[in-house]
């Protein structure tokens, strides 16, 4: 095996490392500025949490991979079990794409407007949250003993925290209740 047959078996696992290393560098780019800001005193009253855009567009083109080859396989193949799997893998990476795009949370002071993946869009207050809920680094946040949304692991909350945090709301363990 040669130089080049193994450089082309690891260019994908190399790809996944370079994308992985410039989320967490923007993500400790991000929380830098914000311990400066917090040593100066501001507290900001705006901003919007969503999903990093690098991992949108990982999404998207995985989309376009898997339904290509869904046709392609489709067409080529007799048998119906490989089209089926990547078409499963096509579903998952359409699915996860519309979230990534669509997923808002947008704080500016004590407003809070949420929109779903399927764009329902809700406003609330800070003073309406009951409680949250933590799991496996996602955030479950209810309104009235309501879950109205979660906020995933892969997405930078901090700040969303800090104003929980600041607010008194409760954060509860999910195991540790379940468990009870």
């Amino acid at each position: 095996m040669g130089v080049i047959e193994i450089f082309i078996q690891v260019i994908p696992y190399l790809a996944v490392f370079a994308i992985l290393g410039y989320i967490a560098k923007l993500q400790q780019n991000r929380a830098k500025k914000r311990e400066e800001e917090q040593k100066k005193g501001i507290i900001r009253t705006h901003y919007i949490i969503k999903t990093e855009k690098i991992l949108t567009i990982f999404f998207i083109v995985g989309g376009f991979l898997f339904g290509g080859a869904t046709v392609a396989s489709a067409i080529q193949q007799d048998d119906l079990f490989p089209p089926l799997v990547f078409s499963i893998f096509f579903a998952i990476s359409l699915i996860g794409s519309l979230n990534m795009i669509m997923w808002k949370l947008e704080v500016n002071g004590d407003e809070i407007t949420w929109r779903s993946t399927f764009g329902k869009k809700r406003t609330f207050q800070f003073e309406d949250i009951t409680y949250c809920e933590r799991k496996k680094g996602s955030m479950r946040v209810y309104v009235n003993g309501e879950k109205l949304f979660t906020i995933d692991s892969n997405i930078d909350k901090k700040e969303f925290m800090e104003d929980i945090k600041r607010r008194r709301i409760p954060v509860k363990s999910y195991w540790v209740n379940k468990h009870k």
